[in-house]
């Protein structure tokens, strides 16, 4: 049956056009604009009347991570946590009110010591009073650092015999015995030995919680779940596409292949799954690693040292050669490459080994990919321009950074960083995304930092880098046709448009126009994926 969606304003993000109605068909938008009195008396046509309300394409999140923000709902979430004590008591309480054995793994995530009152990382010995009869593994905000108690380091084999490593680093207190904080891979010694949960666990988990994607507006996602370390990819992968057969899945997933090494690389590559190929409700696309860390944690890496750390220019988990290797075989393969990197150090050598591959094995439109992008510089930033891969940036990031980046790196780092508003002028393609669950995948919330370059608190006044705060047409375009665009799809979402999928989302006010402290704060109705209303806020 059709739908003629009218009365509202209709945002379609198609160069700044507005409507007033929308006519659906399939799951498809058939024309905008019409007129609803020609469908007054119209037996196959549902007119739904929206009241004066404000439409927009669904949203659409370029890089989170669906599966971990889902499983860690499970654990103990420290994000907001603001001292060690607190973080003590909450795992108290989880272990009183679930009844944990000894015995039994203690997770939980979100940490940030950036927002402590003493701001120093939980050390094992901490852990080990928190949690005295069990192994315990908490993970930092970034995800790219983690603390482990006793107990935990025990099983893993690396409290009496620390690994030396050079993708990785189990710190060491004065006496060479672990702190408990683990740096990049290192954290995969505890990880690993961590029991899986089943398919169907999994699949659970995307029913429980799909919803919280569509309350923020969310139609669209593309998830980083691979390295859940719960979950095998393989079991992951299939507890998706059988919801999908059952027609459970109301948000459309897209899955970002995270498989680190060739060994990984080539039992997915024997599957014969071939990229973007697939529902409309579910399937792979990029192939992605993550060559370095964050800033918060001192893991991202740089061209030049950390502030007042000589010897510390973050964390490389690749050689180049090594980094290289991965990419040729995937692309050479059809995939798609979407690189995490947070520090100038990896985006150059990303950028190089894009260069490379372009020169040695020329694909035509290959869309790569970096996501993050924080720490640049003018070069990086004309080399993003100049090979035309996509940035996939998180507003909502300015939240915390601006609290400790220039600390960091420095004024000088600073003013080149986080040019959201100098990507669009030099003429890069950026996309939105939230890498949830390190921060809330809620597009509201960072459509608002982007254009008033605060934090949610409203502060500073005036902005922390004013000068790259973007419109809120642009502000709404990267969740929205910016998005699209990084997986081949800007021609069926992103806009309201003749023949685009019906995705959309009804405000009761317009994102476009309300003062600018509202923006976080705007309810979500309705959201309508495929013609179909799935969420009634």
């Amino acid at each position: 049956m059709k739908k003629l969606f009218y009365n509202a304003t209709f945002h379609t993000m198609d160069d700044g056009k507005t409507a007033k109605s929308l006519l659906s068909e399939e799951g498809r938008i058939l024309a905008m604009d019409c007129d609803p009195a020609a469908y007054s008396d119209d037996p196959s046509c549902e007119r739904i009347d929206l009241q004066g309300r404000t439409v927009l394409p669904g949203f659409h999140d370029s890089h989170e991570h669906f599966l971990c923000y889902a499983i860690d709902k499970e654990k103990i979430d420290f994000y907001n946590a603001r001292s060690v004590a607190e973080m003590a008591e909450m795992t108290r309480r989880y272990i009183r009110e679930r009844s944990i054995p000894k015995g039994q793994w203690v997770q939980g995530g979100g940490w940030n010591e950036n927002f402590f009152d003493v701001k120093k990382v939980p050390t094992r010995q901490q852990l080990d009073e928190m949690a005295p009869d069990n192994p315990v593994m908490f993970t930092r905000a970034c995800c790219s650092t983690a603390v482990a108690n006793t107990a935990a380091l025990e099983l893993a084999g690396i409290y009496k015999d620390p690994p030396k490593m050079s993708d990785g680093e189990v710190v060491l207190d004065e006496k060479g015995i672990p702190t408990g904080l683990l740096n990049e891979r290192a954290r995969f010694y505890v990880y690993s030995i961590i029991p899986n949960i089943s398919k169907d666990d999994v699949k659970q988990l995307i029913l429980d919680y799909q919803e919280d994607l569509l309350r923020t507006g969310l139609t669209t996602v593309q998830t980083d779940d691979f390295k859940l370390w719960d979950a095998t990819f393989k079991d992951i992968l299939q507890a998706y596409k059988e919801l999908e057969q059952e027609g459970r899945l109301k948000v459309r997933f897209i899955q970002q292949l995270r498989l680190i090494d060739h060994e990984e690389l080539d039992a997915y590559l024997a599957m014969g799954i071939k990229p973007y190929e697939g529902s409309d409700r579910f399937k792979v696309g990029t192939f992605k690693l993550l060559p370095d860390g964050s800033l918060g944690g001192k893991t991202a890496a740089l061209l030049a040292p950390y502030e007042g750390e000589k010897e510390n220019k973050g964390i490389l988990t690749y050689t180049r050669e090594q980094l290289y290797s991965l990419l040729e075989k995937a692309h050479l393969n059809g995939l798609q490459l979407a690189m995490h990197a947070i520090g100038d150090g990896t985006m150059d050598l990303v950028l190089s080994c894009y260069k490379e591959l372009q020169e040695k094995h020329p694909k035509e439109d290959p869309r790569f990919r970096i996501i993050h992008c924080q720490i640049t510089n003018e070069d990086i930033l004309d080399r993003f321009a100049e090979q035309n891969v996509i940035a996939d940036i998180q507003p909502l990031f300015i939240k915390a950074d601006m609290e400790v980046a220039e600390q960091l790196i420095g004024r000088e780092r600073l003013r080149t960083s986080y040019n959201w508003k100098s990507m669009l002028q030099k003429g890069v393609h950026i996309s939105g995304s939230s890498d949830a669950p390190v921060e809330s995948f809620d597009p509201r919330l960072a459509i608002y930092c982007a254009v008033t370059s605060k934090n949610l608190e409203g502060k500073p006044e005036g902005g922390w880098m004013p000068e790259q705060r973007l419109t809120r047409e642009e502000a709404v375009g990267l969740y929205t046709t910016g998005a699209a665009y990084t997986c081949y799809e800007e021609n069926i979402k992103g806009m309201l448009k003749q023949g685009f999928l019906a995705d959309f989302i009804v405000m009761p006010e317009d994102i476009m126009t309300v003062p600018e402290e509202r923006i976080q704060t705007l309810n979500v109705d309705e959201v309508w994926v495929g013609g179909e209303k799935v969420y009634e806020g």
